[in-house]
């Protein structure tokens, strides 16, 4: 039965140019008859008709430091939810949670906490006592008149809960796209636009570059094979060092940056690639946690993977057989990976169940979950 009269907003720092998961979530409550809000960042270069039939209420923020972005942010954000009424508030990551526990305060409504990742073990607070402590705080003191909780695995949701034992965490709901038929695959897309050779295999890496993804650790892994040409499709704080690195050791016509890529053009870079690569090695429990989008993207695309050994990503490489699970740090099972991998009997392997289980993996299955824990929480 759809709630037509329904109102909810999403609040969130993102100023939704790459934001895919935002995207499925907002279109799915969309479909399900509610009427969608979405307060978030202003970027100029967004494409509105991606968002037909959502709200969108945005806003600038500074380009300064973070700490100040963060600040303009939570009263921007609060001066904004003060002006709507909505039957629910979502507060995509914890950053919104704030605003909404000031507006609860003022104005009774109810809320819900989209934990994206873990607040508690993100890799960024790691040997920062003090800033840890206040966004652990900050956290505990937003969840206090928040509804229910959901992460994106079930690990997160367990230790979520085991923080804070009242709070009501609902399960969780994997950041997984969209299926499609897959007329996207086997593309030469990539050869194409950067004049790959046909004889080198193409490794891709799509997200964020940050430490801690192990892109250090696959570059140095990639030196000795010639068989494989990377494509690094991102942007990040890292993609500086990486150049020099690739510089360095003369690997530049064996390793592509791409950029950033909107999150509605990626799908020919990730289909035209044979190696999927999500190397995670951070230190905070939310990086050992980790179950990125990118698998799945991988997986629909049909490239076998080679992913961290943690337990998330390992469950679903070896439940499936999809690819090969490596410790990120130790370069050399990097290095015999990807040899092991481009062998055609193990590729061939890998491809046949890859096109097994990619249907098994999609939004359309993993929103029922997210418009039911919605549902739960506006009854």
């Amino acid at each position: 039965m759809k709630a037509h009269s329904k109102h909810i907003v999403l609040l969130t720092i993102s100023d939704l140019f790459y934001e895919a998961n935002i995207h499925r979530k907002a279109h799915s409550l969309k479909a399900a008859g509610y009427q969608v809000t979405i307060i978030a960042a202003y970027h100029p270069q967004l494409n509105e008709k991606l968002w037909d039939g959502i709200t969108l209420v945005r806003f600038n923020l500074p380009q300064g430091p973070t700490p100040l972005r963060f600040a303009v942010f939570v009263f921007k954000a609060l001066w904004h939810v003060l002006r709507i009424k909505a039957d629910l508030f979502i507060a995509y990551d914890y950053l919104p949670l704030m605003p909404l526990r000031i507006k609860a305060m003022l104005q009774p409504c109810r809320y819900l906490y989209d934990s994206v990742e873990l607040l508690m073990g993100l890799n960024a607070l790691e040997g920062k006592p003090l800033r840890k402590r206040f966004w652990l705080w900050y956290e505990r003191v937003g969840l206090t008149a928040c509804q229910a909780a959901f992460t994106v695995c079930a690990s997160d949701a367990q230790s979520l809960q085991k923080r804070y034992p009242k709070l009501n965490v609902a399960g969780f709901v994997r950041n997984i796209p969209e299926y499609i038929p897959s007329h996207h695959s086997n593309t030469t897309f990539l050869r194409e636009k950067f004049a790959i050779p046909k004889e080198r295999k193409i490794g891709i890496y799509q997200g964020m570059i940050f430490k801690g993804r192990g892109l250090e650790e696959l570059i140095t892994a990639c030196r000795t094979i010639d068989a494989l040409h990377l494509v690094i499709v991102g942007d990040g704080p890292l993609l500086p060092h990486l150049k020099e690195l690739v510089k360095k050791w003369d690997m530049e016509h064996r390793v592509t940056f791409t950029g950033m890529v909107p999150f509605q053009a990626l799908k020919p870079y990730t289909y035209s690639a044979d190696v999927g690569f999500t190397l995670i090695n951070g230190k905070g429990l939310s990086y050992y946690h980790a179950l990125p989008n990118k698998l799945f993207e991988y997986i629909q695309a049909e490239i076998p993977v080679i992913g961290s050994n943690y337990p998330e990503i390992a469950r679903i490489i070896e439940q499936e057989k999809i690819g090969i699970t490596v410790n990120p740090d130790d370069i050399a099972q990097i290095t015999q990976a990807v040899q092991q991998l481009l062998l055609d009997e193990h590729y061939r392997f890998y491809k046949a169940n890859l096109k097994r289980v990619k249907n098994k993996y999609s939004w359309q299955k993993e929103s029922k979950k997210y418009l039911e824990i919605v549902r739960k929480v506006l009854k």
